[in-house]
């Protein structure tokens, strides 16, 4: 998390423990949104968890700290702490290495309550938008393995003239499929393009948050104004 030594002071101080000493966590996964699992922490684990950069909670049955993973290789790293408005509560934001749950489940959420009763469904659904930061992954990942085996890697391997003429070529798919219909059709045409333009930005070196930021950059803002606005190419 590379906070300063003063961070964990300031969070001890703002966070309302209870009777018992602990105070509730609930750790949310960065990339998909979903509520991962929920257990307490003391101080100390609190602590553990800013310095370490690593999730670790108080074991009520156990009567001892722990750190998510030790045992099932499963880690949390912790990206962001923070605390509800009356300081009784505190979210870890993470990026999960595993399932988080001792079933094996990704959320220990995956019992839904419905007119049938409480039924398995696997866990709480993404955030839809988190599959781009998932292929975005996959994508990233593609640049080990050979032109033979992956689609993703002959492009790379190409590099940006090969890159640019297929963005092109899905870019104008998707102008031809727009006027018409066809819903899916038009659909398949958009993921292409994105995927394409994923794989561009991959090869030059544009981590897709950095997308993620500028469109958040400019959210709120008159596409005119924005447009004004911008510096002059170099």
């Amino acid at each position: 998390m590379n906070l300063a030594p003063a961070a964990v002071e300031a969070l001890l101080s703002a966070v309302r423990f209870g009777p018992d000493g602990l105070v509730a966590v609930t750790a949310q996964d960065a990339t998909t949104g979903v509520v991962r699992m929920q257990a307490y922490a003391n101080a100390e684990a609190l602590a553990n968890t800013v310095k370490t950069g690593r999730a670790t909670f108080w074991s009520r049955s156990r009567q001892e700290l722990w750190e998510k993973g030790l045992t099932s290789g499963n880690g949390m790293p912790v990206q962001e702490v923070r605390i509800d408005c009356d300081g009784d509560a505190v979210l870890y934001v993470t990026q999960p290495e595993g399932p988080s749950c001792h079933t094996g489940a990704t959320s220990c959420y995956f019992r839904k309550l419905t007119d049938e009763g409480l039924v398995n469904d696997g866990g709480p659904p993404e955030v839809p938008a988190a599959v781009i930061s998932k292929v975005a992954a996959v994508i990233s990942a593609r640049r080990a393995q050979t032109s033979e085996k992956s689609y993703v890697a002959s492009l790379l391997t190409k590099g940006l003239p090969k890159i640019l003429e297929k963005i092109a070529e899905e870019a104008g798919e998707l102008a031809e499929a727009l006027p018409q219909t066809d819903r899916a059709h038009t659909t398949h045409e958009a993921a292409d393009l994105i995927f394409h333009v994923m794989v561009g930005l991959e090869a030059a070196n544009i981590p897709i948050t950095d997308v993620f930021a500028e469109l958040n950059r400019r959210f709120g803002t008159s596409g005119h104004v924005e447009k004004a606005n911008r510096p002059p190419k170099a």
